[in-house]
């Protein structure tokens, strides 16, 4: 999402050096796990070294394929209930049209949500000027579900770990109980999804 705030480190490239050489034969690669757990910023240290490595890639967030934009998601979620949180959410058609035009060499339109002008941008790019797609956000390992010929990364966390680290990038709201609420239902959907990962990387700062 553009908007949202970065904060790379050293671990976050060692991280994505472990991944890049795991990806050789694949094109695909999905970045999934708990809130919090910094998978945009593996996903940016993922891009760069391809870059590096003459490779030219993709970045699909999840968090622009949500039915909602984020100014009125946390309003419908209370209004509709915490069970109304999860998979349900994501617009999984629209992922799925993506993940199989890039694989038909096909033009793939894509968006991208503006966080502070709460609007979607949308874009059109040629399958054959990149080399690499990669999917990264809380779900992102249920595209697994189908296609298995993809590399699949999940990045563990716990609650309270992962609304500690949002709070340093300025997307939570101390004293909201409701949002608690979310995280944890998000966890335990997510954890849900760790079967399908190739690889799994543990919580780091």
């Amino acid at each position: 999402m553009i908007g949202d705030i970065l904060l790379v480190s050293e671990l976050d490239y060692d991280r994505a050096k472990t991944v890049f050489k795991q990806i050789k034969t694949d094109d695909i690669i999905l970045i999934g796990g708990t809130s919090g757990s910094k998978k945009s910023e593996l996903a940016y240290c993922l891009q760069k070294i391809a870059f590096e490595h003459k490779k030219s890639s993709l970045v699909i967030s999840l968090d622009d394929y949500y039915h909602t934009t984020p100014s009125i998601r946390h309003y419908n979620r209370k209004k509709q209930g915490i069970d109304s949180v999860g998979l349900s959410e994501i617009d999984w058609d629209y992922l799925q049209r993506i993940y199989s035009d890039f694989q038909s060499c096909k033009q793939i339109h894509f968006k991208r949500v503006h966080r502070f002008l709460d609007s979607i941008e949308h874009n059109v790019i040629d399958s054959d000027e990149i080399n690499l797609i990669i999917f990264e956000g809380l779900y992102s390992n249920y595209l697994r579900k189908f296609d298995t010929k993809n590399y699949s990364v999940y990045l563990e966390g716990n609650p309270a770990q992962t609304l500690e680290f949002r709070k340093m990038r300025g997307k939570e709201n101390e004293s909201d109980g409701f949002r608690e609420k979310v995280v944890q239902k998000e966890y335990n959907v997510v954890c849900q999804l760790k079967k399908y990962a190739d690889l799994i990387l543990p919580f780091g700062e």
